[in-house]
């Protein structure tokens, strides 16, 4: 099992995403048999994709087909890739207000 400071970590997310304390209790052991499958970071990365997807909670995550799973992953790897082209594109732009590059 994953160290009590992570699993309350996870927990919390799996709360933001679930929308309260209740949902979340109903649907909790989805998340204790994802983290021992999978590992508390790719849960950790489901969460995070469950939620740019909007969804509302855990029961997508822990289908039989693995499919929403799948989807969430592939969300949270998307937003992944994007952000450091917007960074630097933003980077880019406040060094040419500057004046400092062309």
């Amino acid at each position: 099992m994953v160290d009590p400071k992570t699993w309350r970590a996870l927990c919390g997310k799996a709360v933001a995403l679930c929308g309260s304390q209740a949902t979340f209790q109903a649907q909790a052991r989805i998340l204790r048999r994802l983290v021992q499958v999978y590992g508390p970071v790719d849960v950790e990365r489901m969460i995070a994709g469950a939620r740019e997807l909007g969804w509302h909670d855990l029961k997508s995550l822990g289908s039989k087909d693995g499919l929403g799973r799948r989807w969430a992953l592939e969300r949270y790897w998307q937003t992944q890739k994007g952000a450091p082209k917007k960074t630097l594109d933003a980077l880019g732009d406040i060094l040419q207000a500057r004046g400092l590059v062309k």
